[in-house]
């Protein structure tokens, strides 16, 4: 007996619909919709070299720690990190200076690795004239070999680039791969498309799924699944998610897809973390 395909575009249009109704429930649904529709243009963004090396130091930065305590510090980040060219020039004393600034986020590893990755950057411009040519030169077909040679490439050329965060850095650059980070892979989990929560790479291939199901952006993809699944979305308006670590099944919008079993009284008594 063949298998019933998976419903990718439905299921996606249920998940995009919940989350914009619980966000227009306290904003307005047209600001919502504005908010996340940002997302539907990364694909075709183009990017400067200090776009590049800026997502690279946040991605650092948000590496292993809670999105919000670094989006607060962002303003301190980007001075103490202005761009490529100044930051390469960096030495011990400019490390020193940053990591006794009390207003900055004082990890070492992170510091320097940004240093480091400044220097790699500018080697990696001089060479290939942009960091745009040295990515282009790595995606002949923009296939997903070469996104997974490239991936590889980033891990071993720039440092904080690994696990997850290679792919964090690939989103954001907006390039065809979703960031399979723990909501993500707690969702398809859920949704028995993964066989459990650590297959990351099946999960960058489910997400190229969804994508090419609805003809969407992966970036949109990505962020419309997280929202769903993480706790709160301030600036969607959202105060609790639903797919969360305590599932609200009883008010899941893919109840009937998923494989998870809910809770007792359709309700979870656990507190919700994502």
């Amino acid at each position: 007996m063949l298998l019933k395909p998976f419903p990718y575009a439905e299921v996606f249009s249920a998940i995009e619909q919940q989350v914009i109704s619980l966000g227009s429930e306290r904003l307005p649904r047209e600001q919502v919709t504005n908010q996340l529709d940002k997302f539907k243009r990364f694909a075709t963004r183009c990017l400067s070299d200090d776009e590049y090396f800026s997502t690279l130091v946040f991605v650092a930065f948000y590496s292993g720690f809670k999105a919000a305590a670094v989006t607060s510090k962002r303003p301190v980040i980007e001075r103490h990190f202005p761009s490529w060219q100044v930051v390469a020039e960096y030495g011990e004393s400019d490390i020193r200076r940053i990591l006794d600034d009390p207003h900055m986020i004082a990890n070492e590893r992170k510091v320097r690795a940004c240093v480091d990755n400044a220097r790699t950057f500018r080697d990696t411009v001089k060479r290939h004239g942009s960091f745009k040519a040295f990515l282009d030169q790595h995606l002949p077909s923009g296939s997903f070999e070469d996104l997974m040679l490239l991936k590889e490439l980033l891990e071993t050329t720039f440092a904080y680039l690994g696990g997850v965060t290679v792919y964090h850095f690939m989103t954001d650059i907006g390039l065809n791969v979703l960031k399979p980070d723990r909501v993500i892979c707690r969702l398809f989990h859920r949704l028995g498309l993964l066989d459990n929560e650590d297959q990351l790479l099946k999960s960058i291939m489910e997400g190229r799924r969804f994508a090419a199901a609805t003809g969407l952006p992966i970036r949109y993809i990505d962020i419309v699944l997280v929202v769903f699944g993480q706790v709160a979305s301030p600036e969607l308006g959202i105060v609790k998610g639903v797919c969360l670590n305590a599932p609200r099944c009883d008010v899941c919008s893919i109840r009937q897809h998923c494989g998870s079993p809910a809770p007792a009284n359709g309700i979870s008594a656990l507190h919700d973390l994502s």
